[in-house]
């Protein structure tokens, strides 16, 4: 059994007049021997001593020892305290080398530990002694296996200090524990200190005079664990230690807390604890960094501020026992210097409206704090300083500044300055901008004053709420909208807690459920719809991103709160919240948007895929954000929901987390190498095994010959790229394939396919048409007589002027609008009306020649009428187009602009498959197209009839001319090549190389349609050649003929 005592031994001497005393106590261990395992007593002995003997007798203390009788030794005598008494009767004691004052005396006589090692005490006092600085102090806690009831039949006793229960359950159980822990040396003392619910816990401390062996302690511990049926757990403080460092520690410097260990000890874990917050684990960061090797650990903060400011504890654990931690602490100080807010009231003093001087109020403005700050103020006239003034966490140190209006002060420049304890200096300075008489000034607005112009006006925002209120008054004294910084207290916290872990202070798994639950709680509330508090939500999501990648966090669904963080991400892209995604007076949300998406698929890739299979997905299909887990066993197990207008049809990696994220795409760039796209709604990210190829249907409302790209997000240059995606093509519009995994869009262009070189070919060949159709009518009138001698000769050239004439018309009115926005605006619907019915009456002009010829072919021997067959021309020619066109002006709005026609084109309007003016003239065409087809085909089977009966090789070659002669002649007039305008209908653009062939060929042959139409219908017919070459040669007989007459003439009158 273990005892401990202390023996005062009081010694005096008088010599002559004086009496000099000297007191010493010392400490030694009584080693007392016993049925079972030695144990120990230790002594605190005073002993008082004439200060001549004081020598010998440190002398004979050293190495002694007391064996007592053979009961007890007594050895390792020390002295710890060292008095001497005054003539006022006081003891005057200090601590030998080795040693400090006791808890007793620090809490009794607070002055002696604060100020130095010696200190006054009044006499008798036989506690004012030192005790090692080694000393050890264990905290303890053990947990018995027992029913509550059996030692506390009334529940109540158990808090209850004076009942019997209580006093016996702690002589009981001091008596358990005395009785093994008393067997470690320099055992001194232990105390039961409180009893509470939890089965039984008894929480309790022992003193150690000196650090004893680990191997021992644990042994012990171990031994009454047993004994006792109980759990222990210890936290034992003294067996380490911490250097400390040279305090204050100046601000924003770089400093080292060092942690020495005993060998037996294991890698230490370091935590920090500030303002009596719980204490977070210190860990690699950002400013912080743990380095640990055999014989220490060492915590290195590359800036000391106010962050670092606190209780630094480092636990060490043995790989024999882990519920007994080795614990030091210290407390580390800083020379704090503030971030100031300056600003003034008036923020602009007006000249114009106030008296003469002004008095304006400048403050600066810092976080309270425990540093005590020197506060001195610079200006060109002398300031008059006022005591600071708390205001809510803040603390406001004001001046007031007088200046006089007959100086025109543009400017007045104040400068408040800060020093701390050791002399470092932090200032801010403040150019106030004076309102004179010749200065354009916004009028004050409410809860704005009169501001300058070219200036920003500030104000405070409203508490909790923290940042400024700001307001540009423009170059001529107008104001622009009122911008808000202001964020939310809670958001402020949240990210302040955020960047803490960024820092190094505590492990991201043991804040992220916490974090995550106030995001959400932040994110629902409807004052974040503002861009300050969108932007630190954002935030908050990427430095968690980082820190978990700095810790290299694992997670899965028991340590990571999945649906949290969903639903705070899914938060955020509400559409109410949309215009809150850009700052006042700015459309660039991209930034901001690339955070997030860098945020939320880094975290996600954080995610442990296998331990992640076990969570309820359910919790994870939110409104604009959704995660499932895509398993090649099993791809049909999860579904995105319809409206994210996404899937996954394929994946090479066996799992893979895939998350569908709407509205967000639009807050990203829509520039794809330079050019303009249309986004969709949804991005699906991808996180899986590396090289893996992934197939996926993006849906989108693609238009007509527009390219479709499928990108992934650069997060490196900050952009959209195509590098490794392909598209599905016509076949599968919707369909992208990668083969890389992060996160894709499918993009449409904005702008249609444009061919090279089309446009002037288009412009090229109108006009030459156009000549090439004035020119025809020229000649038609010149050989009209000559050539038109029959019925049929006068039908067809009756017919072909006519087509000439209106397809003239036409075109002029294709060229007369190439640029539709510099022309008037009725100017433009005039000419879509011109071309509809020109062109609709060229077509039905064909259709006229094509019955002729059928007619002709067909019925040999029945002639037709003139007046019937040029009858029934002109009401098709005319009236039948004039019917379609009225019709389709009044179906389609009369003529409304974006219905009838574009104002971009002067054209009808094309907008899908049976949809949009445009048919109102395809239909006709192309009806009339194939009509004159079928003509074309029952002239060359005429033609053909003879090669059948006949077998002659020398006939079958003049049939064979004969039918390529009918196919050239008949194509251009009866339309034949327009026909190609059903495959550009069809075909694509993005069908390369066919659409572009079949594009040009169309634009070719039908731009220059009026040319063939002068060489088929004009120069391709033999009586017309015929009637321009006699023309020719009359008019160049009739000039020989006149030239030979005015010779003779001449020779005549010569003679």
């Amino acid at each position: 059994m273990n005892n401990s005592a202390i023996l005062c031994l009081r010694c005096s001497c008088f010599n002559m007049k004086s009496c000099t005393l000297s007191i010493l106590i010392l400490l030694g261990l009584f080693y007392k021997a016993s049925s079972g395992e030695n144990s120990t007593l230790a002594y605190y002995i005073e002993l008082n001593i004439e200060e001549a003997a004081y020598d010998n007798f440190i002398e004979l203390l050293q190495g002694l020892t007391l064996n007592m009788n053979d009961i007890a030794l007594v050895q390792n005598i020390s002295i710890t305290t060292e008095c001497s008494t005054l003539a006022s009767g006081k003891v005057n004691c200090s601590c030998n080398s080795g040693y400090s004052w006791s808890d007793e005396v620090c809490k009794n006589y607070t002055h002696c530990c604060l100020q130095s090692d010696i200190c006054d005490f009044a006499a008798p006092n036989p506690r004012a002694m030192c005790l090692s600085e080694k000393r050890v102090t264990v905290n303890g806690s053990f947990t018995l296996q027992m029913n509550v009831r059996s030692l506390f039949p009334n529940i109540n006793d158990i808090q209850n200090t004076e009942s019997q229960d209580y006093k016996q359950f702690v002589s009981k159980y001091t008596n358990a524990l005395e009785s093994v822990f008393s067997t470690l040396v320099w055992f001194d003392s232990l105390t039961i200190t409180a009893i509470r619910l939890g089965s039984v816990i008894g929480s309790f401390v022992m003193m150690l005079t000196a650090p004893v062996n680990v191997n021992k302690l644990e042994n012990a511990t171990i031994s009454l664990q047993n004994s006792i049926n109980a759990t222990f757990s210890l936290a034992v403080r003294g067996m380490t230690s911490i250097k400390n460092p040279q305090q204050p520690v100046p601000y924003d410097n770089i400093t080292s807390i060092t942690c020495c260990k005993l060998k037996q000890l294991k890698i230490p874990t370091w935590s920090f604890q500030k303002d009596g917050k719980y204490p977070q684990i210190i860990t690699n960061g950002t400013e912080a960094t743990v380095t640990s090797n055999s014989e220490n650990s060492t915590v290195s903060i590359s800036k000391t501020t106010e962050v670092w400011k606190g209780t630094y504890t480092c636990d060490y654990k043995s790989d024999s026992s882990v519920s007994i931690i080795y614990r030091a602490n210290l407390d580390l100080d800083i020379a704090l210097l503030p971030q100031i807010l300056i600003f003034s009231d008036p923020q602009f003093p007006n000249c114009i409206r106030q008296t003469n001087p002004l008095t304006i109020t400048v403050h600066c403005m810092v976080q309270n704090g425990n540093e005590n700050y020197t506060v001195m103020w610079t200006s060109q006239n002398t300031m008059h300083a006022y005591p600071d003034l708390q205001i809510n966490e803040n603390m406001d140190y004001y001046a007031q500044y007088s200046i006089s209006c007959n100086m025109n002060l543009e400017i007045v420049t104040v400068t408040c300055h800060f020093k701390n304890r050791i002399n470092q200096t932090r200032n801010a300075t403040l150019n106030i901008h004076v309102i004179q008489g010749n200065s354009p000034f916004c009028k004050g607005d409410g809860v704005w004053g009169d501001a300058k112009a070219n200036y920003t006006a500030i104000r405070l925002c409203n508490p909790p709420a923290v940042g400024l209120h700001k307001r540009n008054c423009t170059n001529v004294g107008k104001w622009d909208s009122e911008i808000s910084e202001c964020v939310t207290q809670n958001l402020t916290n949240l990210l302040n807690d955020a960047t803490n872990l960024q820092r190094g202070q505590g492990i991201v798994e043991g804040n992220a459920d916490g974090i995550y639950n106030r995001l959400r709680q932040s994110t629902e509330d409807l004052s974040v719809k503002t861009y300050a508090n969108i932007n630190a939500s954002v935030d908050v999501l990427y430095i968690m991103n980082n820190a978990s990648q700095m810790q290299n966090s694992k997670w899965n669904e028991t340590v990571f709160p999945f649906q949290d963080f969903v639903k705070s991400s899914s938060n955020l892209l509400n559409g109410s919240l949309n215009y809150s995604w850009s700052p006042v007076g700015s459309n660039d949300s991209y930034s901001l948007a690339s955070k997030y998406l860098n945020a939320v698929e880094g975290i996600i890739k954080q995610t442990n895929l296998n331990a992640a299979l076990l969570t309820d997905m359910s919790a994870l299909q939110q409104d604009n954000v959704q995660i499932i887990m895509y398993n090649t066993s099993n791809n049909m197990q999860n579904r995105f929901s319809h409206n994210f207008n996404v899937s996954v049809t394929e994946v090479s990696s066996n799992v893979s987390v895939l998350t569908a994220i709407n509205n967000l795409a639009s807050k990203l760039p829509n520039m794809l190498y330079n050019k303009e796209t249309y986004v969709s709604d949804t991005i699906l990210s991808v996180v899986g095994e590396n090289n893996t190829r992934i197939s996926m249907l993006l849906n989108i409302n693609r238009l007509r010959n527009h390219r479709m790209y499928c990108v992934f997000w650069d997060s490196v240059h900050h952009r959209w790229s195509d590098e490794g995606c392909s598209w599905g093509g016509l076949k599968n519009p919707d369909q992208c394939i990668c083969e890389h995994l992060t996160s894709f869009t499918i993009m449409m262009a904005k702008e249609p396919i444009k061919l090279q070189y089309m446009e002037e070919l288009t412009y090229a060949g109108l006009s030459f048409s156009i000549l090439s159709l004035i020119l025809g009518l020229v000649i038609e009138f010149l050989v009209w007589n000559t050539v038109v001698k029959t019925n049929i000769a006068h039908f067809r050239h009756t017919v072909l002027v006519n087509i000439m004439v209106c397809l003239s018309i036409a075109d002029s009115s294709f060229l007369a609008a190439p640029v539709p926005s510099s022309s008037p605006s009725n100017w433009c619907l005039s000419l879509t009306v011109l071309k509809h019915f020109c062109y609709l009456a060229v077509f039905f002009w064909m259709l006229c020649l094509s019955l002729g010829l059928l007619h002709q072919v067909i019925f040999v021997f029945v002639p037709l009428r003139k007046n019937v067959y040029l009858g029934l021309c002109f009401l098709l020619g005319y009236v039948c187009p004039l019917i379609i066109v009225i019709v389709t002006i009044i179906t389609y709005g009369n003529a409304m602009a974006g219905q009838y026609y574009s104002t971009e084109t002067c054209w009808l309007i094309y907008v899908s498959a049976l949809k949009g003016s445009i048919h109102a003239f395809l239909f006709p065409v192309f009806v009339i197209v194939f009509l004159n087809m079928f003509t074309m085909v029952v002239v060359i089977s005429r033609i053909l009839k003879p090669t059948l009966s006949e077998g002659s090789t020398h006939d079958e070659k003049e049939i064979a001319r004969s039918i390529i002669k009918t196919v050239v002649l008949l194509t251009p007039t009866l339309g034949i090549t327009w026909i190609l305008g059903l495959f550009v209908l069809v075909l694509d653009l993005t069908l390369e190389p066919y659409a572009q062939i079949v594009n040009y060929a169309f634009t070719f042959f039908n731009s220059f349609q009026g040319f063939f139409i002068l060489l088929t219908g004009c120069f391709g017919e033999k009586r017309v050649r015929g009637a321009l070459h006699k023309r020719f040669r009359l008019q160049q007989s009739q000039n020989y003929k006149t030239e030979s007459s005015s010779r003779f003439v001449l020779a005549e009158k010569k003679k």
